[in-house]
Formats: structure tokens, sequence, C-alpha cells
């Protein structure tokens, strides 16, 4: 059975149109810390799993798929770099798509990122910037507008829309850096490409 398997999998003739590639935490006998899993993007179906995801192995891999099977693959996949350099090397006529949950990590970050700074430096409103982190990051069309209740560290009723209003008022970068990660989560949501680049762009015009 082993000499059989070792065969089917140094000749590869077949890779489907989309590509993704994820890790996980492998058990203590594998090659690596962390596995590599390749599956398909559209169906989600589990292609292979590879002991190792460091970057000289999966290259190993890859090298015996045929070049029919590597022309013409999208893939999607995280913000790790090691899987951009292999993608660049061993398939170089992909497109490489970063998947919208990663997208979303990443700005979610930023602005918290944003919120930790504001709050270190302004002592008046650090307990409110500090309890109320998750209000901030929410998606602002998940706020409640309506429902009027008290809040710690407030003196009067508030909505949640009112706590976020009032603490991203704090600061002018707070702000900006929310309404920026609040456009952008607008436009993943409602996948609308032109919107995402006009935000881009209306805020970095280098892009």
């Amino acid at each position: 059975m082993d000499s059989f398997y070792e065969i089917q999998k140094l000749y590869k003739h077949y890779l489907p149109e989309v590509l993704s590639f994820d890790e996980f935490k492998s058990v203590k006998s594998a090659d690596g810390a962390m596995s590599f899993h390749m599956c398909n993007g559209i169906t989600g179906q589990t292609i292979d799993i590879i002991e190792d995801r460091r970057l000289d192995n999966l290259i190993k891999y890859f090298f015996y798929y045929d070049y029919k099977a590597k022309s013409k693959v999208i893939f999607i996949i995280d913000m790790y770099s090691p899987y951009v350099s292999l993608i660049k090397k061993m398939f170089p006529n992909a497109k490489i798509i970063i998947d919208k949950f990663h997208l979303t990590q990443l700005i979610s970050k930023t602005l918290n990122k944003t919120r930790i700074k504001v709050m270190n430096k302004d002592k008046k409103n650090h307990r409110k910037l500090k309890r109320y982190w998750r209000l901030i990051l929410k998606d602002r069309d998940e706020l409640d507008y309506s429902k009027w209740k008290k809040y710690r560290c407030f003196d009067s009723l508030m909505t949640q829309s009112d706590v976020v209003n009032y603490l991203i008022n704090t600061d002018e970068e707070l702000k900006h850096t929310y309404l920026l990660y609040q456009d952008i989560l607008y436009s993943f949501k409602k996948k609308d490409f032109n919107k995402l680049k006009k935000v881009l762009n209306n805020n970095n015009p280098k892009i």
C-alpha cells in the first residue's frame, strides 16, 4: 500500500481551478509543527495534507505536479508570506486572492491598535475605551440604535450607537480609522470592489 501511494503522490496531473491553502496544528509525530491543508476552493473538498508547511518542503511537493496542472489556478489564501512565495515560484500564471476573513481580521487589529494608543494617552476616557472595545469593532449596521440603557462609566441612558459615537469622537485619528474600517467592512459585505477601491484611493492617493 505504501509503494502504491508513493507513486500516486509523486506524479500528479490535475488541480482544480480554485485552490485554497491553510494550516493546522498536527500530531507530535508529524515532520513539522504545523501541517499544510490543500483543498478545492469551490467545494471545500480536501485534496491533500502535507505534514510540514515550510516553504522548501512545499516547493518539493509541488515540483511533481506537471505544467498543465499548474498552468491555470486561482489561489484563495491568508497572508502567510511563504504561501505567496510558493505560488509565485511554482505557479507563475496564477492569480492570488487574499480571503475576506483574514482581510477583516487585519483591519480589525489595526483599528484596535489605534484604540489602545488613544486609550493609553487619554486618562479621562481610558476606562470607557477599555471597556467598550467590542462595540467599536462591531459592524455599525449591527449596533442598536433604539434600546436605551445605563452603561457603566456613563451618567445618562444611552444606546450602543451613542456609546460608539462618544468614543470615536474623543480623538480624530480614532474617528478617521473607525470610519475607514466601517467603509471597508461595508465593501466586503456588499462585495462591492469599486467602492473598496474608491475608499482606499481616497485615503491613500498613492494606491
